[in-house]
């Protein structure tokens, strides 16, 4: 606990949220000592989560689950065993992601979405500057869909897109966006969704709007 807390001071995200996940065989050592340390984290905002590994329940779970964050019942799972556990690693893997950090989204999983859905997500909180490309208004819109439509029966690679406003009449606000988007390109993002470039342009700054990119059609 003590090197996570130095770790978050040296090189953690300001804006993300510190989070500790522990795995034990639940035999702990120096209780006193543990539990200060662990205070000190959750003092600081930093969440604590615990998942010993055991064939046995016992009275050690107690201790765990209050160094847990509360509530303990979303923070702790009990792994059932070490042989369990290396046999069957992926699978407890992705059991405690989805405890732990429900709002994380798998790659491919998404990839598999995104071709599916015929666009993807590539830039959030902006839209491209004009060197990216030409752009259309294509006014109010229900869904993201609707929005990919226009831009698509345009002629047009990409689109800018809201959420649902009072401003719009609680609809969306949508934009075509005439972007450069290859197959070769489309298949870099829909894997790799960090620090995609706005092709022979600039993003600009607007938290109301999300781009996505279309897929290319052979």
């Amino acid at each position: 606990f003590v090197l996570a807390d130095t770790m978050f001071q040296q090189g953690g995200r300001a804006e993300a949220q510190s989070a500790v996940l522990v795995l034990s065989d639940g035999k702990y050592s120096f209780a006193f000592e543990t539990e200060n340390a662990v205070n000190k984290l959750k003092d600081k905002g930093t969440m604590v989560y615990m998942a010993p590994i055991s064939d046995h329940a016992g009275e050690w779970q107690h201790k765990m689950k209050e160094w847990a964050s509360k509530p303990w019942e979303t923070n702790f799972e009990l792994l059932p065993g070490l042989q369990s556990v290396k046999h069957n690693m992926a699978l407890f893997s992705a059991a405690l992601i989805a405890k732990f950090c429900p709002e994380a989204i798998s790659p491919s999983h998404q990839a598999i979405a995104d071709e599916h859905k015929g666009f993807t997500l590539i830039h959030e909180g902006g839209f491209p500057s004009d060197d990216c490309g030409q752009w259309f208004n294509e006014g109010k819109v229900d869904t993201v869909e609707e929005c990919a439509g226009k831009a698509g029966a345009r002629g047009y690679k990409a689109f800018s897109i809201t959420e649902h406003s009072e401003y719009y009449g609680g609809k969306r606000h949508c934009y075509s966006e005439a972007m450069a988007v290859t197959k070769k390109l489309w298949e870099k993002w829909v894997i790799e969704k960090a620090d995609i470039p706005c092709v022979e342009g600039t993003w600009l700054n607007n938290p109301n709007y999300d781009v996505y990119a279309l897929e290319p059609v052979a």
